[in-house]
């Protein structure tokens, strides 16, 4: 058993009479913001995984590839599938900005594919007219709603540090 499950023993407390468990937690805080602050080191390198994608129209469909901070997605392979089939009707390299382009042989719904050898990419498909004009562009639910998230985990925030802020406050008046 840890000292969290034996604090009605008396030998558990501390010299102001507070269980081993209370000391514990007001030392949460500052492990808290430590393990933010390693967390922060991680993220951009899980960032860098990130496959960003966007599409221009034309006489060509063109899908422009990056990672995060717009580096290109250069060289990595590519499918392009029409709704439904197993067999894709173009299949290539993206050019040395990360693009790559196709020309729809009529309207329908197309299946895009690009992933580099170790796995990373991006899956979406994207509906157009005969003549290359993109009518519908299916996104993850976290790109079409990131400012949401964002603004939710900002408030989620502050009302943490106001809520600890208070609670400080209150312990020591």
């Amino acid at each position: 058993m840890t000292a969290c499950h034996e604090v009605s023993a008396p030998s558990r407390t501390t010299a102001r009479g507070r269980p081993v468990c209370a000391e514990t937690l007001r030392a949460c805080p500052a492990a808290l913001a430590v393990l933010c602050l390693a967390a922060s080191l991680v993220v951009p390198s899980v960032a860098a995984h990130d496959l960003q994608y966007r599409v221009a129209e034309g006489p060509a469909v063109t899908v422009h590839l990056s990672y995060a901070g717009d580096v290109p997605f250069t060289f990595e392979a590519y499918e392009v599938y029409r709704a439904g089939d197993t067999v894709p009707v173009q299949v290539g390299r993206t050019d040395h900005r990360g693009r790559l382009a196709f020309l729809p042989d009529g309207a329908g719904e197309w299946r895009v594919r690009a992933f580099t050898e170790d796995g990373h990419g991006v899956d979406f498909t994207l509906t157009t007219t005969a003549d290359a004009v993109v009518t519908r562009l299916d996104r993850p639910l976290y790109e079409r709603y990131t400012r949401v998230f964002a603004g939710v985990g900002l408030l989620l925030g502050l009302f943490g540090l106001l809520s600890l802020f208070l609670r400080r406050r209150r312990a020591r008046g």
